[in-house]
Parts: structure tokens; sequence; C-alpha cells
């Protein structure tokens, strides 16, 4: 968590801490296992066919698009700065596990009858086009990525209504993933920022900008595509998906219309990612994390591990609407 050197400046020495930021915890990867201790839907935010799309169609994308992420930022964690580098090593551990967990949770989607391969497709496509760029590319792309996903952590972690009445094993992946996504927001930001020191400050500017501007527009696209890929799947029609996703997602409270704000503040010269200072949300996310552990532990315990997703779910009935699933034996 560093904070960025000026962009008028024309300083080799990378990233640097402030007395502040000094005094924050380092990050750690936490020992997380997927539980899913109720059966889970479909639409299991609310009900919600819509909120539920945006974060299936994420998840489904996660996997492809972190490995992405760790192969274009561990190489760097030997040629940076001491504590630099002990971040990147906590980010791709954090990653890595982001990774394994989606993996569980998509396994469940396709329980639930859904088809996730052509947004899986998508996102293949995605980071294939970067598969020959420079490092330096890579770890840009990584950067604007992260900026996303930060923004829409916090979003999530300080506006309970988000997850509200949702699966409560799902609504604890989320919480997890939102707290490291926190809490590792600056370090692909400042692994740029150390990769391309020699560059003057304009240069970086307009650079970063202009891939955070792209890589918004590949995102809004193919996240849209992705959340009416499985909303035609749930058997709406075109138009009545994409103005309930419009209504949903930029409507008064929505993720999209929130993070309007933060996401413009990337292109702020001189900009941090930790000039947004939600470190409280990590507090806030880790307590909401024990509590639920914590409830879990004594609403179920003749459930070992808590009936995980992955083997124990089985597709619903025919008949059934489509949007339940079934534990295995039940």
């Amino acid at each position: 968590m560093r904070s960025e050197q000026s962009e008028n400046s024309n300083s080799k020495n990378g990233p640097c801490l402030d007395d502040d930021q000094a005094m924050l915890s380092p990050m750690k990867a936490r020992d997380f296992r997927t539980n899913q201790p109720e059966t889970p839907r479909r639409h299991w935010v609310r009900g919600d066919p819509f909120a539920s799309a945006f974060f299936n169609a994420l998840s489904a994308v996660f996997p492809a698009g972190e490995a992405f992420m760790i192969r274009s930022i561990k190489p760097w964690h030997k040629n940076t700065p001491p504590q630099l580098s002990a971040d990147i090593r906590q980010f791709v551990e954090q990653e890595a596990g982001h990774s394994r967990e989606h993996d569980v949770m998509n396994d469940s989607l396709t329980a639930a009858g859904y088809d996730i391969e052509p947004l899986q497709q998508v996102i293949r496509n995605f980071v294939g086009c970067f598969e020959n760029s420079s490092a330096q590319t890579r770890l840009c792309a990584t950067m604007c990525i992260e900026h996303l996903t930060a923004i829409v952590a916090a979003e999530v972690m300080d506006k309970d209504h988000h997850l509200q009445d949702s699966d409560y094993g799902l609504r604890e992946l989320w919480l997890w993933h939102a707290v490291e996504e926190i809490e590792h927001k600056s370090v692909a930001f400042d692994a740029w920022q150390y990769a391309v020191r020699d560059w003057s400050g304009p240069r970086r500017y307009a650079v970063r900008t202009a891939f955070l501007t792209l890589i918004t527009i590949s995102f809004l696209i193919n996240r849209t595509r992705g959340q009416m890929e499985l909303l035609r799947q749930d058997g709406f029609g075109f138009w009545k998906s994409l103005t309930g996703l419009i209504r949903s997602g930029f409507g008064k409270g929505g993720i999209g219309r929130n993070s309007i704000r933060p996401w413009l503040s990337f292109f702020r010269p001189g900009f941090h990612p930790w000039n947004i200072d939600d470190r409280h949300l990590i507090e806030k996310g880790e307590t909401r994390l024990a509590q639920m552990k914590a409830g879990r532990a004594q609403a179920e315990p003749s459930l070992p591990n808590a009936a995980k997703i992955r083997g124990l779910l089985k597709p619903p009935d025919k008949g059934s609407g489509g949007n339940q699933l079934r534990v295995i034996g039940q």
C-alpha cells in the first residue's frame, strides 16, 4: 500500500511510503474455503435475476482473469524494492485463492443448469490479446483491471443492500473476496509505476488513463453481454434483459452508478489508489466474516465443511422452474 511518486516528477526511485500509509497493516492471504450451508439458487441475491446475473457473470470470468494478472505481476517481484516485492507475493497468493474459490462457485452455476462456457471464452480471448505484449503492457492492463475490481469491491462492502438477503455461503465468498481486493488494490499500480519509473510523468499519465478507458469499455461491453447470456438462459428476452440490467446497475443505489466517481478519480494527475482511503471497509469486512463464521459453526454443527458446493449439488428436477439446486441426498 504505497503512495505514488508525482507524475510531474522524474524520480526514478519508484513508489514510497508516506507516514500514514506506513502504519497500514501488512497484507495477508486469508485461509478461506467456500461454504454453502443452504441450497443455492440461480437467483441467489434476493431472488433478483438481474443482481444475481451481475455477480454470476463476474464469477464466471474471474479464474481466467486472475490467472492472467498473476502471470503479469509475478515476474516483477524479483525486480522491485523489498516491500513492494513482498506485496506482490501476497497479491499473487490472494488472487490464487480467489481463482480457486470462484472455480467452486462456477461449478455451482454449472450444476444449476447455466452454460458459462460462452462467458469464459470471452475472457480467454481478452487475455489472449496480451499474450504477445510487453511485460509492462500486461502489467498496465492488470493495474487497470484492479482499479475496476477494487472500486466494485469497495461499493459492495460499503453498501450492505447489494448482498442483502443473499444466500449465506455466497455472500460470505463475496465479502471475503471484496476485503482482499480492497487490501491489495495498490499493488499492481505501484508495480507498474516502478516498472516505468524512467518514463516522464506526462507519459505515465497518458498511458495509464488511455489504458483504463479501453479496459473499461471492454469490461462494460463484455460483462453486459455475459449477464445477458445468463438472463437469456433464464428465459428473458433481449430488451427486458438490457433494461433490467441498466436499472439494476445504474439506477439509484446501483453498483455501476455508485462506482462512477471513484472510477473517475483515476484520471486525476498524481492519483494513487490509497487516495481513496477505505481501510475501514477491510475492518468492517473482517468483522462481518468472523461473525458469519461463528454463526455458521453454531447453526450447523452436524454438517462438516458446511456441505461444500463442489460435488454436493445436483441440478433441479424438471418442472421446478430452474431456480433451485438440491443437495444430493435431500
